[in-house]
């Protein structure tokens, strides 16, 4: 394992966690040892090093009358994802305040790819409101959701706001998808199984395609679409729909 992406990930560029990671190998080095290990070009390895050195993950000497690189232990990533989470807790509370001044009442915009579906989940936490599904799956047990869809599952427990969901036939051979469900839920037949779902929560309506049982597509599409009354008459349409299925046996 490289880790590259891990670093990435982290918030290194990759050139970045190119050269740390070839550090981290050589233990230290020139910057024409530092570009031959890593694959960086020699030009663009000077830049990198100073960004390295800002962020405090290496160090810099002289020896033998020629500038050389060193590696900082990489508990000090820690220390970065810490800074982060500081800096955007301390920011947060002025970034929403300025989010939410003159909200627009009527919005529509698509989202893509597992980030996007990220984006969607914290809308609809942000929402504090009871979750209305047709067609749900239980996409978010998408293993490359991880740990993201463990904690928003925590916060949405927390939130104590239950969750109304008319699962794909399909679903009920997933005991993990339904033990996992804080609140209520029936099954459509199994010919209207589909690719697609329906979410509704507070004054949203999203609408995504390329899901199925547990799993995401690579490029699913999701599309918000934000007005209050169209919201609350989905919901209308949801219950006439659960008020015609039968309660799961």
């Amino acid at each position: 394992m490289n880790y590259l992406d891990e670093l990435i990930e982290l918030g290194l560029t990759k050139n970045e966690a190119k050269i740390y990671l070839a550090l981290l190998i050589i233990k230290q080095g020139s910057v024409d040892n530092i570009s031959k290990k890593s694959g960086v070009h020699r030009r663009n390895v000077y830049d990198t090093m100073q960004r390295l050195a800002e962020k405090g993950l290496i160090s810099r000497l002289m020896s033998q009358k020629t500038l050389v690189y060193s590696p900082v232990h990489p508990d000090k990533l820690s220390d970065l994802v810490e800074e982060k989470a500081k800096l955007l807790k301390d920011s947060l509370p002025g970034l929403s305040q300025i989010f939410d001044q003159n909200p627009t009442p009527q919005q529509s915009y698509i989202l893509k790819g597992v980030g996007g579906l990220k984006n969607y989940i914290n809308l609809e936490l942000s929402e504090n409101a009871p979750i209305y599904g047709i067609g749900s799956k239980g996409s978010w047990f998408d293993p490359r959701l991880g740990g993201f869809a463990k904690q928003a599952a925590e916060k949405w427990n927390n939130l104590n706001k239950k969750s109304h969901l008319i699962f794909d036939a399909e679903v009920k051979d997933c005991p993990d998808v339904l033990n996992a469900i804080h609140g209520e839920y029936k099954f459509l037949p199994e010919k209207y199984s589909t690719g697609s779902s329906i979410d509704i929560c507070g004054q949203y309506v999203i609408t995504y395609s390329g899901v199925s049982v547990k799993k995401l597509d690579q490029d699913i599409s999701i599309f918000v679409l934000k007005d209050k009354t169209l919201a609350e008459d989905y919901i209308r349409w949801f219950y006439a729909l659960w008020d015609l299925l039968p309660n799961p046996s």
